[in-house]
């Protein structure tokens, strides 16, 4: 049986392994850490996605294909970690006023988009122009890395929603919500309603995502 020079089996008839053949569609080498591999394809997402070439077809053929390479790649690694490589501290998001790329660096290739909206399965961002003004994270299949947090200070003692409440001190009782219009915050299927900026009521559906209201 046929090795890589990197001591994984080759499958087929390349000379390389699979791995091998994906850290090469990222330009790395062997030795890549996830630290480089996710460096790397976030790099590769911002320079070759489709959008940058909207107006000339071939170009955009072409990066089609390449996008498809390095998303194909980079989900290989992903599922195949390097097993030197030590966990990262944490992850990343995008919020409200993040741009496209800040959304393909953080959430990668989605799986459908439009001028306004890129889908990630049943989840969607919402744009106007090159800017998040909102979404909707549903994430049975996959799950959006959004925060949105206070603009302001608020008590971080209160540990229940109540009336009359902002929507700074929402967020920092709920935490980030799963969809949201000008009037109301979404979790799962519940619903936390506004009026001028502070809460008038609640929907509290807790199959999936409970209100954290003060108890009766």
């Amino acid at each position: 049986m046929n090795t890589c020079e990197c001591g994984n089996t080759i499958d087929g008839y390349s000379a390389q392994c699979a791995r091998c053949r994906a850290l090469q569609a990222l330009n790395l080498g062997k030795d890549a850490t996830d630290k480089e591999i996710k460096s790397a394809y976030r790099i590769l997402v911002r320079v070759c996605h489709p959008d940058l070439f909207e107006y000339d077809k071939e170009a955009k053929a072409l990066a089609d294909e390449k996008i498809r390479s390095i998303n194909a790649a980079f989900r290989l690694l992903s599922t195949q970690p390097h097993p030197e490589t030590p966990p990262e501290a944490g992850p990343e998001f995008f919020t409200i006023g993040s741009t496209r790329k800040d959304v393909l660096a953080v959430q990668g290739i989605p799986t459908a988009y439009s001028t306004d909206t890129f889908e990630y399965g049943s989840s969607r961002v919402f744009f106007v122009g090159d800017k998040v003004v909102g979404w909707e994270n549903a994430p049975v299949r996959i799950r959006l890395n959004v925060q949105l947090q206070p603009r302001r200070a608020v008590d971080q003692g209160m540990h229940y929603i109540a009336t009359g409440l902002s929507k700074d001190e929402v967020l920092a009782v709920q935490g980030t919500p799963t969809g949201f219009s000008h009037d109301t915050y979404e979790y799962g299927m519940s619903r936390v309603h506004f009026r001028d900026g502070k809460v008038v009521s609640w929907e509290n559906d807790p199959a999936w995502i409970p209100l954290r209201v003060q108890p009766h």
